[in-house]
């Protein structure tokens, strides 16, 4: 059975989040997934909370995707604390359930063990995604073989481009897998939310 994950946007210094969120853990003698948005490559803000963090002159929203039942023993801990406590549970600003994540990601490659590596990163998905419109193209270009690298004509060429969807922990693996290599470019992750 898919753990299920909630978007938690977290107010307060970034280190105390983080340090309450590792500890609440580390205290438990548990090893719930979460990921910091900013981290893991998940687009988080809005314009209103840009615009709210520019005029606080400080990084105060912390978006985080946790496990659910995580997140309901952190919420449980939080309602506990006192108004003078660092972290209350109004430091809880908003929860979402995440439905699915999806990237974008395009390639362009101009040797064919480049390619290989490619195809084979697309071709190894994990359970729970799939590529949609997936159009990946190779070229051979006979007139140009022998041609350098930097050179306006390659004799061989693939490249493509597509839209990966699926569960929020396989999706944030599989694009710092693409992300890591340098001929791949992997956009940011959007959630689909329940609102």
């Amino acid at each position: 059975m898919e753990n299920k994950f909630v978007e938690v946007v977290f107010e307060g210094h970034y280190n105390t989040v983080r340090g309450y969120i590792e500890g609440l853990q580390d205290g438990m003698g548990t090893a719930y997934k979460f990921f910091f948005s900013s981290e893991a490559g998940i687009k988080a803000e809005t314009l209103s909370e840009l615009i709210k963090e520019w005029v606080s002159l400080g990084h105060r929203l912390h978006h985080v995707v946790m496990e659910e039942a995580f997140f309901s023993k952190v919420k449980d801990v939080l309602l506990k604390k006192g108004r003078d406590s660092i972290m209350t549970s109004s430091s809880i600003k908003s929860s979402k359930n995440v439905k699915e994540a999806t990237f974008d990601f395009k390639f362009e490659a101009y040797a064919r063990k480049y390619a290989d590596e490619i195809k084979e990163l697309l071709g190894n998905l994990p359970d729970g995604v799939s590529l949609h419109h997936y159009k990946p193209e190779e070229k051979i270009n006979h007139d140009a073989e022998g041609v350098e690298l930097y050179a306006p004509a390659h004799d061989y060429i693939f490249h493509g481009k597509g839209t990966v969807i699926g569960q929020i922990e396989q999706v944030v693996m599989l694009r710092n897998i693409l992300d890591d290599h340098p001929l791949i470019e992997a956009e940011k992750v959007f959630l689909d939310l329940d609102l």
